[in-house]
């Protein structure tokens, strides 16, 4: 994590900062852990610098979708809100990575470097036709909205929300809430993004897109839920509240509570959104892959 905040030149430094240090900066050389567990410190270190690591992957999937996008000629109104979703994406990079750096002890230096090449979660983009047709791009961005921000970015606002509620450290529940004024915007843009697209398809494209829709579901369960089941959870009452006292929080969640979100913002959210664009949701959950057996 500490190559992700190294040190480029100081103009390069000013300039990011001029676009990204937007809010009140948190003070992260006044966190203060020295009382906390070694365990709870080292697990919230390890799942801030995982989320600075997916955040920088969510600015190179959106600078893939803005580059897909220019050459298919979009408006430049598409273009500059994508860029303006850059921009957000490396602010939460650098928030998330200085929070891990404050929690790191002297001997999680090779957590805080662990920075693989990120990987976008679909196919390259095509290009423009010899034809000069974009049909292919535009059925390509669609997929890459779902994925991106559709569901993305939908689920992270519950999950920043309960995040924000059960930090009992000041410094975790500030990026938190600094990262969810932004993913409310993202999340709109990917269905406004959507909406417009969508209705350029063709009836085939739009099969191929619906037909996308099972894996980017069942990739998404997977990732959040692990092996709890939305059976598994139906009937039980989601409640999100602070740690009692003397209980320390670096801002992380448990697993059940991931996934009852998870599965709570499909049902309430997520899928009333795609119906209303003309997509089923309901049969592509009921076609993802089966997965393993519920958590006991």
């Amino acid at each position: 994590m500490r190559d992700m905040l190294a040190a480029s030149s100081a103009r390069l430094a000013a300039m990011h900062a001029h676009h990204v240090h937007r809010d009140p900066w948190p003070a992260f050389e006044q966190v203060d852990v020295r009382g906390v567990e070694t365990a709870v410190r080292v697990h919230a270190m390890r799942q801030w610098a995982g989320r600075a690591r997916n955040e920088y992957g969510s600015v190179h999937q959106f600078s893939a979708l803005t580059h897909a996008l220019a050459e298919a000629r979009a408006p430049v109104t598409v273009i500059g809100a994508l860029a303006r979703l850059q921009t957000d994406e490396a602010r939460h990079v650098e928030l998330c990575a200085a929070l891990a750096r404050a929690y790191a002890g002297p001997d999680d230096d090779a957590v805080l470097r662990s920075w693989p090449t990120p990987r976008a979660p679909w196919r390259d983009a095509p290009r423009v036709a010899a034809n000069g047709d974009v049909s292919r791009i535009h059925e390509w961005a669609a997929e890459a909205a779902i994925a991106a921000c559709c569901i993305g970015e939908t689920l992270s606002v519950p999950m920043l929300e309960a995040i924000a509620l059960v930090a009992t450290e000041p410094t975790a529940a500030d990026v938190a809430r600094q990262i969810l004024r932004d993913e409310h915007l993202h999340a709109t843009f990917g269905w406004e993004l959507l909406g417009w697209l969508l209705p350029q398809l063709d009836e085939p494209a739009r099969g191929r897109v619906q037909a996308a829709l099972a894996p980017v579901l069942s990739g998404f369960e997977v990732s959040t839920c692990g092996t709890f089941t939305a059976a598994e959870l139906a009937g039980t009452t989601l409640e999100v509240t602070a740690p009692g006292p003397g209980v320390a929080n670096l801002g992380t969640l448990d697993a059940r509570t991931y996934a009852a979100i998870f599965y709570a913002t499909l049902e309430g959210e997520i899928f009333p959104r795609f119906v209303a664009l003309g997509l089923d949701p309901q049969r592509a959950w009921a076609e993802r892959p089966a997965r393993a057996a519920p958590s006991k």
